[in-house]
């Protein structure tokens, strides 16, 4: 009933009778009981004291992709989360749980089916990128208006699109429509880069402040591919999962981790077995690679603050980024093991299963160190 008022501020929506009435016994609680909370630690005590600082500043900024992601989801969740937020029942407070689980009234893990009455039956395909009633016709045609530079943007990743005041379709920039987010967070980066001494980190995080306020993402990508520090950060714009209309727009995102020194050493071990490996494969040698040209990095860390696009319902394990194709070219892709999150999930998901399918007898060989090897060697293949 909450959310009946919430369709009115929505008015463009293009059906609006198609909202949810929710079956009798339907249950949010038993939505949340799938999942398992967790908690996850990281080990910061190797980190100077100036990259501690920078820490901090990081993981403000970070949180501040909260609520502007929240936004890109759809036109509707502000309003929705301030009406879930007045209801203190025991029932409202499971709704506005699993609300901030889903960043949305759409349950992911269901087909992303609707578990609040009063919202869009379907999550709209649009997400909040494009106007609510703007159709894929209406979009293709007006980019055939467009000049050839302001084509690329309006299909690009870093920016929205909205009506004007006579109603037709306009580009606006990221940096502009989430401005209220990006330059305190531009400010907070900015701050962290002062603080830390490790030279990647801070180029990386200076030319990403840029990034926020010019749109252009490119040299702070580069610079994040040669990131190479206690800390390693991933920050922005990145998937493009939630327009599901064209697949254009990029969702903001944060990944704050600490590098693990060990699995780091491990895996530069196993890296060094390589040509060995390809010299000895099973086939004429005039197929065998004589030299292996450098692999994209990966990289083995510890989760410490997830935020936005990386930050909702099954967590991200490992990702592979980014996703800008000059960049790809250039640099290649890195791959990033987050090695806490993938023992969360051993722990909380594989060894219960193992105690189903497994004899007693064989679950002392159930062991994450060899599970999350054989995940290194899988990538580094």
């Amino acid at each position: 009933m909450v959310l009946m008022a919430l369709t009115g501020c929505n008015a463009s929506m293009t059906e609006p009778a198609k909202e949810t009435k929710m079956p009798p016994g339907s249950s949010v609680d038993a939505k949340i009981r799938r999942f398992a909370p967790t908690e996850i630690t990281a080990d910061i005590s190797q980190l100077s004291e100036g990259d501690r600082k920078a820490l901090t500043k990081i993981i403000e900024a970070a949180k501040l992709l909260d609520p502007l992601f929240l936004r890109q989801v759809w036109s509707g969740n502000e309003a929705l989360q301030k009406k879930l937020a007045a209801d203190t029942s025991p029932e409202g407070k499971a709704r506005l749980h699993y609300f901030r689980i889903n960043v949305g009234p759409w349950s992911r893990l269901d087909n992303k089916e609707p578990f609040i009455e009063g919202v869009p039956r379907e999550k709209p395909k649009n997400a909040n990128y494009y106007p609510d009633d703007m159709t894929k016709e209406e979009f293709e045609s007006w980019v055939k208006t467009l000049p050839e530079a302001e084509q690329r943007r309006a299909t690009g990743f870093f920016s929205v699109i909205r009506r004007n005041a006579d109603n037709k379709l306009k580009l606006v920039p990221y940096s502009e429509e989430y401005r209220e987010f990006l330059e305190p967070a531009a400010k907070l980066l900015r701050e962290a880069a002062d603080l830390t001494t490790n030279a990647t980190l801070k180029k990386f995080i200076a030319k990403r402040a840029d990034a926020l306020k010019s749109d252009d993402y490119y040299a702070s990508d580069v610079a994040w591919m040669e990131l190479d520090a206690p800390i390693d950060l991933t920050f922005g714009p990145y998937e493009t999962y939630e327009d599901e209309l064209f697949g254009f727009k990029a969702g903001f995102e944060a990944y704050v981790t600490v590098r693990d020194e060990a699995e780091s050493e491990k895996l530069k071990k196993f890296s060094g077995w390589l040509q060995e490996l390809e010299n000895n494969l099973p086939f004429e040698p005039k197929y065998r690679n004589p030299k292996l040209g450098a692999a994209a990095p990966i990289r083995v860390v510890d989760l410490v603050f997830s935020s936005g696009d990386g930050n909702h319902d099954v967590q991200t394990a490992a990702f592979n980024l980014p996703n800008d194709e000059r960049v790809v070219k250039e640099k290649g892709a890195k791959r990033v093991m987050l090695k806490n999150t993938q023992e969360a999930k051993f722990n909380q998901t594989l060894m219960p299963i193992s105690k189903v399918v497994l004899e007693g007898a064989q679950q002392s060989e159930v062991d994450f160190d060899s599970f999350f090897t054989h995940i290194l060697c899988h990538e580094l293949m």
